[in-house]
């Protein structure tokens, strides 16, 4: 063999042998997976509790929420993304999808819209903002929100709250993780059919006493 070939096959047996490091050390590409809610049809209310519409939104994230990965509190004062779950979509849809189907459920009723795409000179207009709505530091989810129902005739606040919701997810997925902060979102559904239908007993009663 002479010089120039033997300089030849040490430079090709270099190449390859890099390429093999390279691969050998090379990570393989993440694997995401995608989460969403589901509505609680648990307590599903089938007499009409609500003859006038309800309208939903607009729907508040806060916004280290909503950047697509889950999140997940390392301590009271930070928080990490979790980059292999995300939420399948925006954050804000999927909470206002579910917080309607929810309400729907509890209330009997299909009157209920989602604002501004619906818009009414009656009945009421539901508002909620989203603080926290992750895993805590503990593995449990938690939810914090603060929400109040409207006059659609003229804007007043008729009922509001300040809410936090947590629940302890039954296994140490994701999927369990998403389950455990559907039915904190429930919960919050729950508290604010309670309210709507302080507000239409109030106003019924108003109305006997007119007339």
């Amino acid at each position: 063999m002479n010089r120039n070939n033997f300089i030849k096959n040490c430079l090709l047996a270099a190449v390859i042998f890099t390429s093999l490091c390279i691969s050998s050390c090379a990570k393989a590409p993440l694997t995401v997976e995608y989460h969403t809610l589901s509505a609680d049809a648990s307590h599903s209310n089938k007499a009409a509790e609500v003859t006038s519409p309800l309208l939903i939104g607009p729907i508040r994230v806060n916004s280290f929420l909503v950047q697509g990965p889950i999140v997940k509190q390392r301590s009271l004062h930070s928080a990490y993304l979790l980059e292999q779950h995300h939420w399948a979509g925006n954050l804000d849809e999927i909470l206002s999808q579910t917080l309607t189907q929810n309400l729907i459920f509890e209330l009997g009723s299909e009157k209920i819209y989602s604002y501004p795409d619906a818009s009414s000179n009656m009945g009421l207009r539901l508002a909620v903002s989203f603080s926290h709505f992750e895993e805590d530091n503990d593995g449990n989810a938690i939810l914090q929100a603060r929400w109040k129902l409207l006059s659609n005739a003229d804007q007043s606040v008729l009922s509001s709250g300040s809410t936090i919701k947590t629940r302890s997810p039954d296994g140490s997925d994701y999927d369990a993780l998403a389950k455990a902060l559907s039915l904190c979102l429930a919960d919050l559904s729950r508290e604010i059919a309670t309210g709507v239908r302080q507000i239409q007993s109030t106003l019924q009663s108003r109305q006997e006493t007119q007339k």
